[in-house]
């Protein structure tokens, strides 16, 4: 359905409204969009009666639940979004200068990824854009899908697939899992045996956001294994500590069995059947894949880590 002709199209739908209707589209809730975009729920609904206007048509339903959008909302979401990113991308052609930014990154990241990706970068953004700030967090796939779409997040680092045909990758470096137990640990003397790993009492760690614990499950749980799970924990920090005391072990990715290791004075071992690898990468969304920011932190990040986590 065309807009009505004779008015500036500006003064019919400005960006603002556009960015509330996809905001709407995307949440199927006015509250969650109001808070997404600021705006008090007086302003939402108001706003939206000026785009029902402007369209001459209904756009959302409200349901019990939220909001249903209309047959004419589907057909209008994709240009609207299409056309909010064009926008965004030509807004952000100005240069980006590292030394004299203050802008602040969020990223997305298990404990695993905070531990090794932070150090180092915190240390090359010290050195080079001192003005910048970071914001790490680990949200579950869902909310980290939108989380990238709509801005909230920038960039995730890690082993996240799933994220959509919208989002960039780019590898990073391999990973694989090792054996951890405390020193001594005499099953850990040599790379365990099926046997021993039938006998051994490991720890599973499920950090939110990831799936590792569903691969080392796998394998552990499988028919030619059958180790017994002990304990299931949500971070992978608190792992080294648990077997350091204990005679419990578990499989750690091999950077960060590196990195904590020597902390807690903890053997390590290669497992004697396959476990999954996984490709560590990063993720963003195709709306800022230009924007000169991005560009300049995903270059530093790879020349940080590309094929050399620790």
């Amino acid at each position: 359905m065309p807009l009505p002709p004779g008015k500036p199209l500006t003064r019919q739908v400005d960006l603002n409204l556009l960015e509330l209707f996809d905001t709407v589209y995307r949440t199927r809730n006015l509250t969650e969009a109001g808070l997404r975009l600021g705006l008090s729920q007086s302003a939402v609904s108001h706003n939206l009666g000026r785009l029902r206007q402007a369209y001459g048509d209904e756009l959302f339903v409200r349901l019990p639940r939220g909001v249903q959008p209309t047959p004419f909302a589907d057909g209008l979401a994709e240009p609207v979004r299409s056309a909010l990113d064009l926008v965004r991308e030509t807004l952000g052609r100005a240069a980006f200068v590292p030394e004299r930014s203050d802008r602040l990154f969020h990223l997305a990241m298990s404990d695993i990824g905070e531990c090794l990706f932070l150090p180092r970068l915190l240390d090359e953004l010290s050195r080079l854009a001192p003005g910048v700030v970071v914001r790490s967090a680990a949200p579950e796939l869902p909310a980290l899908t939108d989380g990238l779409a709509c801005g909230a997040i920038d960039l995730a680092l890690g082993y996240m697939p799933g994220l959509g045909k919208r989002c960039h990758q780019q590898a990073l470096f391999d990973e694989r899992f090792v054996y951890v137990g405390r020193a001594g640990h005499p099953d850990l003397a040599a790379p365990p045996t099926l046997q021993a790993m039938r006998r051994l009492r490991h720890v599973v760690a499920s950090p939110p956001g990831t799936r590792h614990a569903a691969a080392v499950e796998e394998v552990l749980a499988g028919p030619r294994v059958r180790a017994p799970i002990a304990l299931r924990v949500g971070s992978f920090l608190s792992v080294p500590p648990i077997v350091a005391g204990s005679d419990l072990v578990a499989l750690l990715p091999s950077n960060l069995a590196t990195v904590l290791g020597p902390r807690f004075a903890l053997a390590s071992q290669p497992p004697c059947v396959d476990f999954p690898t996984f490709e560590v990468s990063m993720y963003w969304h195709a709306r800022v894949h230009r924007e000169p920011g991005h560009v300049w932190l995903r270059e530093r990040l790879h020349q940080l880590f590309y094929r050399h986590a620790i």
